[in-house]
């Protein structure tokens, strides 16, 4: 399978797991996770039918950065030649800085002007899900990168 499909495939499978870590804390009340729902209803202004378009943002999104991630980390010869477990920090470290951008957005910017109220409220438990969710993906990208040897 060719490298391109592989690192679609394993962004897919990031976002995937990304996505399980939101709701994860979601349905443990720790913090409003429902990423996929608050995407979608942006583009929809309704809660009911949010679903579609926000899965259809949330995993381009994901094989979007997937195809970047992979794309520098190919340009340094010394970073394709590390092992798994490097490739996992690598990709922790990029999905702590994403999340770092990503989380203070959504906090700052992002919930103050969301269409429905249930979103509205953004607190740092909300950024810390979010933080933490988007390492997850990083590591996950990173070690499927380093035992595929994804290179672009």
């Amino acid at each position: 399978m060719s490298n391109l499909v592989m690192t679609v495939l394993a962004g897919l499978l990031a976002t995937g797991l990304m996505t399980l870590s939101l709701y994860a804390c979601h349905w443990q009340g720790f913090a409003n996770g429902d990423m996929v729902r608050a995407l979608g209803s942006v583009i929809t202004r309704k809660y009911d039918n949010s679903m579609i378009p926000g899965l259809a943002i949330h995993l381009t999104s994901g094989v979007i950065f997937a195809l970047f991630y992979v794309f520098v980390w190919s340009m340094f010869p010394e970073i394709s030649g590390a092992g798994v477990l490097r490739h996992v920090q690598l990709g922790a470290f990029c999905g702590l800085a994403q999340g770092l951008v990503i989380s203070t957005a959504l906090v700052v910017f992002v919930a103050e002007h969301h269409p429905l109220e249930q979103f509205r409220v953004a607190g740092i438990n909300v950024a810390l899900v979010h933080l933490l969710a988007h390492i997850v993906y990083g590591a996950t990208l990173g070690g499927l990168a380093g035992v595929f040897h994804l290179t672009m």
